[in-house]
């Protein structure tokens, strides 16, 4: 089964500022996000409590999204805060 991948609009900004200030590391966020369409629950990723969210983390940047039936929607990409 394929799925559509939707960004949402706070998810497409966040991105586009990260593809300014590192394009490497948004052509990888792109291609992580481009094989959620394949495969919506990599083994990388991981569920956030019972819900349909879940979360990847790329080296010092994470991607939010929410599984649907027939659509994964992007609702964040962005920095790990270091600590």
């Amino acid at each position: 089964m394929s799925y559509a991948v939707i960004w949402l609009s706070e998810a497409t900004v966040s991105y586009r500022r990260l593809r300014a200030v590192d394009p490497d590391g948004a052509k990888r966020i792109a291609s992580v996000i481009a094989g959620l369409a394949s495969d919506p629950f990599p083994a990388d990723s991981n569920g956030l409590g019972g819900t349909s969210f879940r979360r990847i983390r790329l080296d010092h940047y994470r991607v939010l999204y929410e599984v649907g039936e027939e659509a994964v929607r992007i609702m964040h990409v962005g920095r790990v805060n270091d600590r």
